[in-house]
Order: C-alpha cells, then sequence, then structure tokens
C-alpha cells in the first residue's frame, strides 16, 4: 500500500526528543487542541503548542496550565472513605481494594435491593477522547453491570440540539462548517459567541484573525464589550441577556420590508417561510417586530438594528456564528430557529464562507475507534438540569426511577448543576455516592467514596476534536501520582469485583484498545502519527449542507419537506409550542431586576482548577456592574455585595465596568461554592442562582437572563 503520509505537509514539524505529543482534552470547545509537553528531569515543565499543528491549531491557557494540575499539592493521591457528615470534608485514607470492595459491595447491594434503575449514572465530560472519555466509560461500565438512569441532553447546548433537528432533520449533524472557511467571509457575526475566551473550536481565533486581516467586517452581539469584541476591534452591538430573538426578528422585519431579502432562495431551500413573514410584519394579528418594538426589548437603539440589517444583507457571503450562549436563556429554543432563517433569508445558508446559522461544530470528524457503549432498552432516563429533582422527587414527582445511589466520573454536578442547595440535598437523600476526581471539589466532598483518578497527561488517548477535520494523538507524558488510577483502571478493576470484568475489558488493556481504535480508523501512517500527534484528514473548506444547496431535489434534507423547515408543524404537533419561532417573554419578579450573565474564564474549563491557588490567583474572581447600576444602589468598586434571588444568595466582590450593559449583573461561574452557617455562598459560585426549571420544551438549562438583585454588604459592628 502507497504511504500517502509520507507527505511533509501532513506531519510538518516532528517534536524534538524531549518534547511529547500530548492535547488537553477538557470539555470545551478545543478539547484536542495539538500540544507539546516538554519533559525534563523527569517531569513535565511547561506545554507549548505542538508546531505539526501549523499555525491555526494552537491551544489556550487552560492547556498551558495542565503542568500546575499535574503537579498541584491540592491532588488526591489515595482512595478517601468518608467518616463524617457529607459535606463535611472528613474521610478517611484507604487501600484500593478497601476502597473498591466498598463500592463494588454497596453498588450491587443496591441493585438487589432496589433495581439497576436506582443507580444514578452522573458521568460528564463529554466524548472528547477515543478511551478515556469518561461518560462513555461510566456509561460502559454500569449499562454492563445491569443497568442504570441515564441523564439526557446536556448543559451544553441542549436546547439547541432539541431544534435543530425539526428544522434541518438529521442532517442538523453536518450543518456546521471548517474555521478556514471565515477566510472568503465578508461578515462574520459572533453572535454570543465570545470565542476567544469560550474556545470554540480549536482553529477559531486564529481564523478570525486571518479574516479581519483580510477585510472581513466583524460584528459581536453580546450583553458586554467582550475581550472577542476588543481584540477583533469588533463593531459591538450591546443585546441584553435573553432577548436575542427579539432582535432577531426586527432584523429580519428590515429585511423584508426594504426587499432586502433573497427571495429566489428562500422559495427554492424554504417551507413555511411565509408564515415566519407574517408573523414578523404582524399580518398574524399580532404587532409588527419592528427595530422599534425590539429596541424597548434589547437595549439596542433602533437605528444601530436597521443599519445592522442592511449591512448584513449587503455583504455576502456573511457568516453568522451563533454562541452556546444565545441558547441558554428562557425559550432558547427559538433563538437557534431564528439564526438558521436569518441565513436562509440573506442567501448565506450553505455557501463557503456563511454557514447555515447551526452550530460551528456540527461537521464529521475521521474515522476512528471509539470505545463501544451498550444500550439498554427502555432505560429510565430524566433531562439533566433535573438531576437533583429526579432524586428529591423519584416516582412520586413523576420520573421514571427512585434513586438511591450516585456514580459521578468527570464532572462537578454538584457545582456545575443547577441550583446547589437542591443539589447539596439530592446528594443528602441518596444511600450510597462514589466519584472519581483528582480534587476534592464540592461533588466529591459529598460522596461516600472518592477515587484518584490521573490527570489528562498521566494517560495515554486519542484525541477527537469537537471541531476541524483532524485528529490528536497524546502519549503518556508522567507515571501516575501517588496511587492515583486511570478511569478505565478502576471501572475494570470494580466490574472484576462484580462480577462482568470480561465483558467490560473484552481482554483488552488500554494499550490494546487504542491499537484497534487505530486500526479501525483512516490512519494509515499510525507511528507517523503517534510522533507528531497530529493527523489530517481528508478534504478542507468544508460548509455544513452545501450539497442539498447546490442539488436540494437530489439531496433533499431529512426533514418532511425536504427543505430548511423555519417554520415546523412536526415541532408543534410533538410540543405544543407554536411552529413558527416566536418571542416568548419570561415572567420577571420586580424585586430582581438585573439580568444575570454567567461567563466563562478563560483560565478555567468550567470549575476545573478553581481549586488550585495558582491557577485562581490569574483572574481574580468578581461581580461586573455598569458603573449607573453601581451608583444608583450605592456601591463602590471593590467592595463586597451580595447578589441574590429567590434560589440563593452568594456574596463576592464587585467591579464596576463600562463595557457592559445597564441592567446586567455579570458573575463568571465555575467557582466553587463555599457556604457558610446561614447557606449564604461566600465565594460567588453562580449556580446558587440559577434553577432547574430549564427552557420549554427541550428541558434545557438557563445559565442567563436570570433575575437577580444587588445591594451592598453592610459592614458588622466590630464586638
Amino acid at each position: 500500500m502507497t504511504d500517502r503520509f509520507s507527505n511533509p505537509n501532513l506531519f510538518r514539524i516532528l517534536p524534538s526528543m524531549s518534547d511529547i505529543p500530548v492535547f488537553c482534552g477538557k470539555d470545551c470547545g478545543g478539547n484536542a487542541c495539538p500540544l507539546l509537553a516538554t519533559i525534563e528531569g523527569g517531569r513535565v515543565v511547561r506545554v507549548k503548542n505542538n508546531p505539526a499543528g501549523g499555525k491555526y491549531l494552537t491551544g489556550c491557557a487552560r492547556g498551558f496550565n495542565l503542568p500546575l494540575e499535574l503537579y498541584a499539592k491540592e491532588r488526591i493521591l489515595k482512595p478517601l472513605i468518608r467518616v463524617g457528615e457529607r459535606g463535611s470534608n472528613d474521610f478517611r485514607e484507604a487501600g484500593w481494594d478497601e476502597a473498591l470492595d466498598l463500592v463494588a459491595a454497596r453498588l450491587r447491594e443496591i441493585q438487589s435491593k432496589h433495581g439497576f434503575e436506582s443507580v444514578l449514572n452522573l458521568g460528564s465530560a463529554g466524548q472528547t477522547s477515543a478511551l478515556h472519555g469518561t461518560q462513555a466509560l461510566l456509561s460502559r461500565f454500569l449499562n454492563l453491570s445491569g443497568g442504570a438512569t441515564a441523564l439526557t441532553s446536556n448543559y451544553s447546548n441542549g436546547a439547541a440540539r432539541f431544534a435543530l433537528p425539526y428544522v434541518l432533520g438529521a442532517d442538523w449533524t453536518r450543518s456546521g462548517f471548517d474555521a478556514a472557511t471565515m477566510r472568503y467571509s465578508r461578515m462574520i457575526i459572533l453572535w454570543g459567541a465570545n470565542v476567544m475566551e469560550a474556545r470554540l473550536g480549536t482553529e477559531i481565533d486564529r481564523r478570525l484573525i486571518q479574516a479581519k486581516e483580510r477585510g472581513a467586517e466583524i460584528i459581536v452581539i453580546d450583553p458586554r464589550r467582550s475581550n472577542t469584541a476588543k481584540r477583533l476591534g469588533a463593531r459591538w452591538l450591546p443585546c441584553r441577556p435573553g432577548t436575542d430573538t427579539a432582535l432577531m426578528l426586527a432584523v429580519l422585519h428590515v429585511l423584508l420590508t426594504e426587499d432586502l431579502a433573497d427571495r429566489p432562495f428562500i422559495e427554492k431551500y424554504t417551507d413555511g417561510f411565509g408564515r415566519l413573514e407574517d408573523y414578523v410584519l404582524g399580518k398574524d394579528g399580532g404587532e409588527a417586530r419592528t427595530p422599534r418594538w425590539a429596541a424597548g426589548i434589547c437595549g439596542l437603539d433602533e437605528t444601530r438594528i436597521v443599519r445592522f440589517a442592511r449591512d448584513y444583507a449587503a455583504a455576502k457571503p456573511a457568516l453568522l456564528f451563533p454562541g452556546y450562549s444565545v441558547q441558554r436563556v428562557f425559550a432558547g429554543e427559538d433563538p437557534m430557529r431564528l439564526t438558521v432563517a436569518l441565513q436562509a433569508a440573506t442567501g448565506n445558508f450553505g455557501k463557503v464562507g456563511g454557514s447555515t446559522g447551526s452550530l460551528n461544530n456540527r461537521l464529521p470528524s475521521p474515522r476512528v475507534g471509539t470505545l463501544p457503549v451498550p444500550g439498554i432498552p427502555g432505560q429510565a432516563t430524566a433531562p439533566v438540569v433535573r438531576w437533583p429533582d429526579l432524586i428529591l422527587e423519584g416516582k412520586a414527582g413523576g420520573y421514571a426511577s427512585d434513586i438511591r445511589a450516585l456514580y459521578s466520573v468527570g464532572g462537578n454536578f454538584l457545582n456545575q448543576g443547577s441550583d446547589v442547595r437542591k443539589g447539596i440535598a439530592a446528594f443528602r437523600k441518596v444511600d450510597f455516592a462514589v466519584c472519581h476526581d483528582l480534587f476534592m471539589t464540592p461533588t466529591a466532598r459529598h460522596c461516600d467514596v472518592v477515587l484518584p483518578a490521573a490527570h489528562s497527561l498521566e494517560k495515554e488517548d486519542i484525541g477527537i476534536p469537537w471541531d476541524g477535520n483532524f485528529l490528536t494523538y497524546k502519549t503518556r507524558a508522567a507515571e501516575p501520582a501517588g496511587e492515583a488510577r486511570t478511569d478505565y483502571s478502576i471501572l475494570a478493576d470494580l466490574a472484576e469485583r462484580m462480577g462482568f470484568g470480561r465483558e467490560f475489558t473484552e481482554g483488552r488493556d488500554e494499550a490494546a484498545w487504542l491499537r484497534l481504535f487505530l486500526e479501525q480508523s483512516e490512519v494509515e501512517d499510525v507511528e507517523g502519527f503517534r510522533r507528531s500527534g497530529v493527523y489530517f484528514g481528508r478534504g478542507s473548506d468544508r460548509c455544513g449542507l452545501a450539497d442539498f444547496v447546490a442539488d436540494p431535489v437530489g439531496r433533499p434534507l431529512s426533514t418532511p419537506s425536504g427543505k430548511i423547515e423555519v417554520v415546523s408543524e412536526l415541532y408543534s404537533g410533538r410540543t405544543g409550542f407554536p411552529a413558527v419561532p416566536v418571542r416568548q417573554e419570561a415572567t420577571r419578579d420586580p424585586r430582581y431586576p438585573l439580568s444575570l450573565l454567567t461567563p466563562k474564564s478563560p483560565h478555567r474549563t468550567h470549575s476545573q482548577g478553581n481549586g488550585i491557588p495558582e491557577i485562581s490567583r490569574k483572574a481574580a474572581h468578581a461581580l461586573s456592574l455598569n458603573p449607573e447600576d453601581a451608583a444608583g444602589r450605592g456601591i463602590a468598586d471593590g467592595e463586597e455585595v451580595r447578589v441574590f434571588n429567590g434560589s440563593g444568595s452568594v456574596r463576592v466582590a464587585v467591579r464596576c465596568d463600562g463595557d457592559l450593559m445597564p441592567g446586567v449583573a455579570c458573575l463568571p461561574e465555575g467557582v466553587w461554592f463555599d457556604l457558610d452557617g446561614k447557606g449564604e455562598d461566600r465565594a460567588g459560585s453562580a449556580n446558587m442562582l440559577t434553577s432547574t426549571d430549564g427552557t420549554k420544551p427541550a428541558q434545557a438549562n438557563i445559565m442567563h437572563g436570570i433575575g437577580v438583585q444587588v445591594e451592598r454588604v453592610l459592614q458588622e459592628p466590630a464586638r
């Protein structure tokens, strides 16, 4: 066979002998970034970009911080068994045999007495790698044990994943775009997408800079002038959290009333657009969704809305890039339907340099094997946002199971799930809870057994990116510290104790699984891939659903009409919600007039790294307020404030920020909560303020646009 990988352009620069190819593996949009770990004296001294990835595939602070995690003195290095109250952080060290025997015995006891569905699968962290993806590992283990209750959807893009199949059919899974195509764009609209910090793709930030240098206009629609907007010199259009639908409808109003819409494209490729037009123009009996109407809702002047709509219509191709934030709001399903409608209305759908308006990372990665997860017919499930309600209410509350045990791997659900207080009550209710972790997170503190997990740099694996046509390889850069073990090793030993070890491992160790995955892959020069750490797939400049646009009759979408269903009767029939994407107004409690925004920190992936002082010090945690809102409450910059609503309250320092819209309170998510004796958080954890209610009908999480109030914390008199 011809070795097509002898081409030096495929494996560009091989690392030196002291540099080991690795990838980050964190659950973010750049999860498989090609990196190098530099080894000196048997230690990883730094992590840097892998030149084999070229100038566009680069890492960020999260990956460069890996050595701080690897050698952190806070790491858990021995199995721990709880001896105090849940949450007290009172544990004793134990040997692996004792810990695993206890876990196996408790799981089998609970399964025997209460059924397999009485165990809740709290696996998380997504499928970021072929073997050590923690969600797949735990699901394989629990399903082979007899089953468990599984959680559906996810915290990242649940509303989008629910709504987009109604618009694009099953083809929504290939509706993204390669970041390289942005070099053809004349306009790029980052709608709620702070991609320089939130990492919605390994290449995105460098490709945006390239597009800007080539003359593309970058527009950022966001409640704050983000670092993305500043670094790109973008036109900033402020929009209040949760009001993006109003702005989208107003843009459509301008396109339709000023004859700027691409009527031939609409007629050829969409179904139901006339009904959306009637709604926008008020011909359905409602009010017209004009720029003036939207201005009062979203806080953006109507003249700027009109100008944006006209510029958007004139710039072809224009790429609309919706961030996950636009659908992490009340009624988050409809803004995702409307981003597709906007791209269709302007004729930018499926065009190179344009986009479908769908999520950017919906394109296939190169073929490679992954760990198989057996299914469970009729498996009990619940929406992920409702996991505390599932535990607290069970069958009596209409759920499919009564939960008696929790198994958590790869996630800090108690801190990162909505409504911390409800989550604590749920953990306290179960009979048994076990987790694997590197650090004593809030979730670990509330478990009965904590098993020390190996760090990313202590595992060999194949990286599968969320976006991009490439794979990465990770060589083990360090031996597991202390008594830490990989999740695969832990679960394999547990499976052996519980009687299904052979079924779990299939007779393979970790190295054998990786060999199998590579045999199942499209990679031909396996050793070259391992040496360089990067494999580039076939094809480039992919634009999702371009085949449908090229031949809508021969390559129709898998929707009922075969077209883009901007109005979906199937959606309405199944959910009871309007077939037309509409503006839905959340009921706001006047006691909580500020809209909460909970962005990500550029130094953490969610809560990872919060327990490491060297990482936490990189960005001081604070609540941001517009100076007008602070002054109106008598709050000075740097003061301690209380942020509260009906879910809970936190204390945190305030930072006055003129780059934040008035009426918005901005609190970065991911900080570990620290409750005082009264149940108030003194660390500033955003999920003290969120709810498990979720969006309708997707039952996805709501993280933005939540009503809160902020007040000064009066100094207590000296005693």
